[in-house]
């Protein structure tokens, strides 16, 4: 029955899927002709491959379409401090934060700079760090402050993440050697997620803290020595500056994807 609904459509009215599962099926097979619009992808007729990188990234995304729809948003009261942020509501959440990401990053790479900060401070204030968790999700956040030169509230921003973890792992520091070990998977990821935002400093090249904030992260990772050695700490300031080098080139060559997956138009 959709197959025939598709057939005979003739691009005359939308079709739309709504997101939040990712199996070929739930998209008849047609995840390379979707464009994200908000929280729905739309069916067009302009192929755009799955990077298989990133699968979870689906669709093309028309800018002004997206932004039109976002800024109509109705958020309620998401970033009250006088209601209890279940755990269902903070999940349900990382689909407007990762796609609101998304826009932000394809509204940077269009140059549309002032259109962009709107989107990441439309984010932020709806979806607070400290209501949402979900940490690694506010990355994107961090990365598009600084590429659009808001530094201080990339920095803000870092501080409130980078807080979250160092909390919870000076709570699994104050445990004795038996309980860490029963905790060592959930100890593991926070230092490699603390890691991570460490490394949003070197890539974006952020001199002024960086030597500040590897340091607390030294500290913070020298209270698990039974699970990590020295040797997994930053080291040295010229160190830091070949980590920062090679982050760097890594990022960069993450952003170039080879010309087979250019979009082309469906004949």
């Amino acid at each position: 029955m959709m197959l025939d609904i598709i057939a005979n459509n003739n691009w005359e009215r939308p079709i739309y899927f709504t997101g939040g599962s990712f199996g070929d099926d739930d998209y008849l097979w047609m995840k390379d002709y979707l464009q994200l619009d908000g929280l729905t992808y739309k069916l067009v007729p302009i192929r755009t491959p799955i990077d298989r990188r990133n699968p979870f990234d689906m669709g093309r995304i028309d800018t002004d379409v997206m932004y039109d729809n976002v800024k109509s948003w109705d958020w309620g009261n998401s970033e009250s401090p006088d209601i209890y942020h279940d755990p269902e509501t903070r999940k349900n959440a990382i689909t407007y934060r990762s796609n609101l990401a998304r826009l932000v990053e394809a509204l940077i790479e269009e140059k549309k700079i002032n259109k962009a900060k709107e989107i990441l401070d439309l984010g932020m204030e709806k979806l607070p760090v400290k209501y949402y968790e979900y940490y690694t999700l506010v990355e994107p956040y961090i990365s598009g402050y600084y590429e659009i030169g808001e530094k201080e509230k990339a920095r803000e921003i870092w501080a409130q993440v980078a807080k979250k973890y160092q909390e919870q792992l000076n709570y699994f520091g104050s445990l004795n050697l038996e309980r860490q070990y029963s905790y060592a998977e959930e100890i593991v990821t926070n230092v490699e997620r603390y890691r991570s935002l460490i490394d949003l400093l070197l890539i974006n090249q952020d001199r002024e803290i960086m030597d500040k904030e590897v340091e607390e992260f030294n500290r913070n990772l020298r209270m698990f020595s039974r699970l990590y050695s020295s040797d997994e700490e930053y080291d040295d300031p010229e160190t830091i500056r070949k980590q920062e080098e090679d982050l760097l080139k890594e990022f960069q060559n993450s952003q170039e994807l080879p010309d087979s997956l250019n979009d082309s138009i469906v004949n």
